[in-house]
């Protein structure tokens, strides 16, 4: 059986599961504004082992949201996962946050997953019925058109960018919109999948997809502090 620490903080919500094999045995979500994951994210770890009765040294692999979402709350995740699995010795199985958060709907119909992005952009992928993807992660500007060739399917939009998109998108009856954070406690079957075929990321190389590079407001000051 394989001990399993699930982490995700690509968005506002921090999140930890721990499962045996694919069945979560503890979690701990926190949703805040502001993102805390940095002061949240050891406090929650440390929580689901405890209350599982699991060491750290029992793990046998760290699996981490990789992306694309928010540039502190990806990076805080990826530390920590990699972290862990340094210091313990164990592989890091690195999920696509947008396949986490279509994973609960893509038995049921074709996912659009959304991430939330300035203005009207998203970060979107596509799934198929059954979740082979469609269409690769990729920045996407929202226009009435969005979507056209999908009308006549009937597909889940899911995701933090699912209202946004509603608001854009013109009224379609096969179309179902799901406002929702991508969570860790999906991640157990993807990791699980992973783990048993051995698909471990480079923990040297490895880093989130951000996909946009992070905003820099140059500051107003100059270097003995006074304003400019």
């Amino acid at each position: 059986m394989a001990n399993i620490l699930n982490i995700e903080t690509s968005s506002e919500q921090c999140g930890v599961a721990l499962a045996h094999n694919t069945n979560v045995v503890g979690k701990r979500e926190v949703l805040e504004s502001g993102f805390t994951h940095a002061k949240q994210l050891h406090i929650l770890i440390d929580e689901v082992l405890d209350e599982c009765a699991v060491s750290p040294d029992q793990l046998d692999a760290v699996a981490v949201s990789s992306g694309p979402g928010s540039f502190t709350g990806l990076r805080i995740g990826c530390v920590a996962a990699k972290g862990l699995c340094f210091a313990l010795d164990i592989p890091l199985i690195v999920l696509p946050t947008l396949q986490i958060l279509a994973a609960p709907h893509i038995k049921n119909s074709k996912v659009v997953s959304l991430l939330d992005a300035r203005r009207d952009e998203v970060y979107t992928a596509v799934y198929e019925k059954g979740g082979e993807i469609k269409i690769q992660m990729h920045a996407h500007v929202l226009t009435p058109n969005s979507f056209a060739d999908l009308a006549a399917d009937q597909v889940c939009f899911v995701g933090t960018g699912a209202e946004k998109t509603k608001d854009i998108l013109p009224s379609n009856v096969n179309w179902e919109f799901v406002s929702s954070h991508p969570s860790a406690v999906v991640m157990p079957a993807l990791a699980f999948e992973a783990f048993e075929k051995k698909q471990f990321a480079n923990m040297h190389s490895f880093a989130p997809a951000y996909l946009k590079p992070v905003r820099i407001t140059a500051s107003k000051k100059d270097a003995l502090g006074r304003s400019a």
